[in-house]
């Protein structure tokens, strides 16, 4: 197959470290890892940098290790350190990562009840943050803090509570350690509390309590200062609320940035959120493995009959296949599908697709850097 590629896209959500990429679909093992073929596919596309988010400790170490490992000269990865609100029981001491949700929202509100009557409780998991955030500040491929935030919408991993102080937590330590570092943030029916503590930040305040020891932990004097630097550049990925939200979120910072993917264009109501965005406060994203754009979606007529140049079949018969080079998975969203997302952004403004690509792609580099040297 030929390629013809003059297009640039940052795919700024891609979850590498789901287990979907090593062929293990629902704790079952259908394939082996095809990791290899799925970042070829996307830098055919013209994919040139993707950031790797991390969703608890553990897989942002293994985001690092994933940027590392798989970076071509083609494609280049960066990373993000940062434990997801589903993923806020983690500082409780429990397994809680993406694919473990408790389903207990009862229990799930009585181990924040634990954490605020014991806040020591929480010091052995922030303690191994800190030092992680801390030790990858040399790496150039550590590009933010993140992913971190607010899902009131999946509470039966983790309660309103626990998610709100482990944002803010994070939050703080993101003012200690890497302040220089732009933010990847998630935020899902929970805008005015969201905003409310990013502005909070963003203001700047004073903490005399210091309930979880950052004083010790930093070696820093009582009560401490929290505040964003003024430059401090930060992205609401994946975003799916109403254009007053969206109006909100812009308004609190020109530093404030939104993305989008298929998720985020599911609708009318989202699809008018994508045509208000500016587009100098715009990035892409594909949040592969998740977040496909649908048959079903309203954002499918903007693809103006757009297919992507690759076969795909059901995950139980790839491995059966001799090539895999061109072949997706059907059901499994991938970063080759940047120019999907891309399409129905420049059809719903009404904007040439180049254009789009451009300006988004600057965007990317200024808030997310790049290691390629491409400008």
């Amino acid at each position: 197959m030929a390629w013809k590629m003059c297009k640039k896209y940052y795919d700024i959500g891609l979850n590498l470290t789901d287990g979907m990429f090593q062929g293990v679909y629902n704790g079952k093992k259908y394939h082996s890892s095809d990791i290899v073929q799925v970042l070829n596919r996307a830098s055919k596309i013209g994919v040139k940098e993707a950031l790797l988010t991390g969703s608890s400790i553990v897989e942002s170490q293994q985001a690092a290790q994933l940027a590392h490992q798989y970076s071509t000269e083609e494609l280049q990865l960066g990373y993000t350190v940062g434990v997801h609100p589903c993923c806020a029981n983690e500082f409780a001491q429990y397994d809680a990562t993406i694919g473990n949700p408790s389903n207990d929202e009862e229990s799930n509100e009585r181990i924040a009840v634990k954490v605020k009557e014991n806040p020591s409780i929480a010091h052995k998991k922030l303690d191994e943050l800190y030092r992680l955030t801390k030790d990858s500040l040399s790496d150039g491929r550590f590009r933010a803090i993140g992913e971190i935030g607010l899902d009131y919408d999946r509470l039966f991993y983790a309660s309103r509570e626990m998610q709100l102080m482990f944002f803010e937590e994070q939050l703080k330590l993101s003012c200690l350690v890497g302040q220089h570092l732009p933010l990847f943030l998630h935020m899902r029916t929970s805008c005015s509390d969201f905003i409310n503590i990013m502005q909070k930040f963003i203001n700047g305040f004073q903490d005399h309590e210091d309930r979880f020891s950052w004083s010790q932990r930093c070696n820093v004097e009582k009560p401490i200062r929290y505040q964003f630097l003024p430059d401090r550049k930060f992205v609401t990925h994946s975003f799916t609320g109403t254009p007053q939200e969206l109006t909100q979120l812009l308004s609190i910072s020109p530093n404030s940035f939104v993305g989008l993917n298929g998720c985020s264009l599911r609708n009318e109501e989202n699809m008018q959120c994508c045509k208000d965005v500016p587009l100098e406060r715009l990035l892409l994203e594909t949040d592969a493995p998740w977040c496909d754009i649908r048959r079903t979606h309203e954002s499918y007529k903007y693809l103006n009959n757009y297919e992507i140049p690759f076969k795909s079949v059901k995950k139980d018969k790839l491995s059966k296949l001799e090539n895999i080079e061109d072949t997706m998975v059907k059901g499994r969203n991938e970063p080759c599908t940047m120019e999907q997302v891309a399409r129905v952004v420049a059809s719903a403004k009404g904007l040439d697709l180049s254009l789009v690509v451009d300006r988004v792609w600057e965007n990317s580099i200024n808030v997310y850097g790049n290691t390629t040297g491409n400008k």
